[in-house]
């Protein structure tokens, strides 16, 4: 794997770090929620300034008093992201003036050996530059000033940034991953245990405490010598029991978010507990969105022996009836049982969803289906399809070109895409069917993505 250089964002609580990985961005990655204490995972983002490129990292609030007991997980986290990191951007708040917990965090980063960049967050004007003098006695030198709200001293600290990392500092681009796999589910369904299964690290932290994971957290995985992104999403709940304030009605947008980013999405269910609304929720914004999806049924190894996979299936199929060609496997990811076989299934998806079928493969299932059933309608006009065609992978879309587009029914379009999926190699991913009107062969090779709905 190609690893640029990781600089790590340390301080404690409320200082504005999330704030700060936002605004070197330039985009929202992290929560940035008055409350203390929102970012418990490490968070992490490719930047690139000037040509070099660093992985950036978020971390929790050091010293926070967690209300879920999680504050000794939490500085682990920290504490791993200041072992690995190349740099250290120790952030403290210029408002609030040099407190005792700032001094911790200071004594902390000493112990480590590793360069310190002190950052003096919220100099919202030039009249504030005077409040720098407070943090001298951190022995970190004058610090840079900026203020994310106020777009100040962004262009200064990636310079420094630059210039510290020296020989570290990567010209190119860190390795595009093979597969983005997104990790979604209920609550306490076993999510970050997989991760750190598949990391071979506590990369995220793990608890009974439902709601652990707030936020999206990308890992960076070699597996079977290939790049893969697992994405750690926030376990979700009802929307009915959300307020808009909530931290958790941001972790859901960012669950939703990462869908959309992932190339195969693992829906997780916990195999002692029954699906419920949230499943449900879920599974039809993954269809929505056309992904990929494969059912993974965790904690297998607490059902008893007697149980059957079978049984489970046509429990599921039943539920879901719109994933009836979704393929599923059954794991313990805490005893590390199937992950990696859940893993080669999740690429043989990718794989699937990456397939341009030539026009000769297409048209030949087209007739065939056509053969068995043609599509009808209440108005009793003749429906005649012409010919297919397939414009973008990725989902894979058909565009099926007929006489009148309008009387092809939804239901003659589930039908066909089942029998599509039966004779061609697109079997477990979901296919986009578009239905046009006929306007001849030479205005078909016209036919783009630019077209889509």
């Amino acid at each position: 794997m190609n690893h640029p250089p990781n600089v790590a964002i340390v301080g404690r609580p409320n200082v504005g770090k999330s704030s700060l990985l936002n605004f070197l961005a330039g985009r929202r990655i992290s929560i940035v929620d008055p409350t203390a204490g929102v970012t418990r995972d490490r968070i992490s983002t490719p930047i690139e300034h000037d040509g070099v490129w660093f992985e950036l990292t978020d971390t929790g609030g050091y010293g926070i008093k967690d209300p879920d007991n999680l504050t000794g997980e939490i500085e682990d986290q920290i504490r791993q992201a200041i072992e690995s990191a190349n740099l250290l951007l120790f952030v403290v708040d210029a408002r609030s003036g040099l407190v005792a917990l700032d001094t911790e965090v200071a004594r902390l980063l000493r112990q480590s050996s590793k360069p310190v960049l002190l950052i003096i967050n919220k100099i919202d004007s030039a009249s504030m530059k005077t409040l720098e003098a407070d943090f001298f006695p951190l022995g970190f030198g004058e610090g840079i000033n900026v203020s994310c709200t106020q777009n100040r001293g962004k262009q200064e600290l990636l310079d420094a940034i630059a210039a510290n990392l020296g020989a570290l500092a990567q010209i190119e681009a860190a390795t595009e991953p093979e597969l983005k796999l997104a990790v979604v589910g209920r609550r306490n369904a076993g999510k970050s245990t997989l991760i750190n299964a598949l990391a071979g690290s506590r990369r995220v932290i793990v608890s009974e405490t439902p709601g652990t994971t707030r936020d999206s957290v990308d890992v960076h995985v070699e597996f079977d010598g290939k790049t893969i992104v697992v994405i750690d999403t926030a376990g979700v709940r009802k929307k009915s029991r959300m307020r808009a304030a909530d931290i958790e009605f941001y972790s859901f947008h960012r669950a939703q978010r990462s869908i959309r980013r992932a190339n195969v999405v693992l829906l997780m269910f916990d195999a002692v507990t029954e699906s419920g609304d949230v499943d449900k929720k879920l599974a039809s914004y993954i269809t929505a969105e056309f992904k990929p999806v494969l059912i993974v049924i965790n904690k297998w190894d607490l059902v008893g022996s007697s149980a059957e996979p079978s049984q489970y299936s046509r429990y599921i199929e039943k539920i879901f009836p719109n994933l009836d060609y979704v393929p599923m496997t059954f794991m313990s990811a805490k005893n590390d049982q199937n992950v990696a076989e859940t893993v080669r299934l999740a690429f043989g998806l990718h794989q699937q969803a990456s397939t341009r079928l030539s026009t000769g493969q297409l048209n030949q299932a087209v007739e065939e289906i056509l053969r068995q059933r043609g599509p009808s309608n209440a108005e009793g006009k003749m429906v005649k399809v012409y010919y297919a065609t397939q414009i973008d992978i990725n989902p894979p879309t058909i565009v099926l070109f007929v006489n009148h587009p309008r009387l092809i029914t939804e239901e003659y379009r589930r039908f066909f895409i089942r029998q599509l999926r039966q004779r061609t190699i697109l079997k477990e991913i979901p296919i986009r069917l578009l239905v046009r009107g006929h306007r001849g062969k030479t205005a078909a090779s016209k036919v783009d993505s630019n077209e889509l709905p």
